[in-house]
């Protein structure tokens, strides 16, 4: 019922507006601990998307999972690309509620077929709404669109780690601190995340000690690579 074309197709009801979100492409990194028989070519993952802003009230199409296909063609060495198999997901609201779901934050969790050996951390997610209209000819357009940015989930209660992980996160923190420059309140730094497994701690602990940690676009790595620094993230004084 959620696939993109309908949402240009079926009706508005009367007082609502419809929002449209369209998932273009997922970039993870996969951390697969049984290489021998397991390929991640051949996994059918699903994705969650949990809004920053409760909407649970006014749509249900966020307690859903979604298929994921392969993106063959943007999979490279370590980073697999994936789509979203029906291209958007919409919803129709109440014109009140129009702010808060268009300036919130979506995280996205990707659940492998076998979530026991396959575990995805997400790099990066194209991802855009659009608020769409429909004129006296009942014809449904679309009239604002905002790409969003991604922004990693921060640590959960549901997430585990070991004393060594926090530790090793706790010291990573420490050093990276250290290179901080005064007259930015910022450094670019490396962290080992172990393919992705510790960035939401790394996230979290820093948060708690009043720093915020944002992890580097590709360009801006392999821009940084070329004068010869190896930096993954960013850490700036809250």
């Amino acid at each position: 019922m959620q696939d993109k074309p309908k949402a240009f197709s079926d009706p508005i009801p009367n007082g609502l507006i419809r929002i449209l979100l369209t998932v273009d492409i997922i970039r993870t990194q996969i951390r697969n601990d049984a290489p021998d028989f397991i390929d991640p070519a051949e996994d059918h993952p699903t994705l969650k998307i949990i809004p920053g802003f409760d909407i649970s009230s006014l749509t249900s199409v966020f307690k859903k999972s979604y298929s994921l296909k392969l993106d063959k063609q943007r999979s490279k060495g370590e980073t697999i690309s994936w789509k979203l198999e029906q291209g958007g997901i919409w919803f129709d609201i109440p014109m009140d509620e129009v702010k808060d779901v268009w300036l919130t934050n979506f995280n996205f969790f990707i659940e492998s077929e076998k979530p026991r050996y396959l575990l995805y951390h997400i790099e990066d997610v194209e991802h855009k709404l659009e608020w769409l209209q429909q004129d006296q000819q009942s014809k449904i357009f679309s009239l604002s669109e905002f790409k969003k940015e991604y922004i990693p989930a921060p640590v959960s209660a549901t997430d585990t780690y070991s004393g060594a992980d926090i530790i090793k996160c706790a010291d990573m923190i420490g050093r990276a601190v250290k290179k901080i420059d005064l007259r930015t309140n910022s450094a670019l730094v490396k962290f080992n995340t172990d393919n992705g497994r510790l960035e939401s701690l790394i996230l979290g602990i820093a948060e708690k000690l009043g720093y915020e940690v944002k992890a580097l676009d590709k360009k801006t790595i392999m821009s940084k690579g070329d004068e010869g620094s190896n930096v993954s993230h960013q850490i700036s004084l809250k």
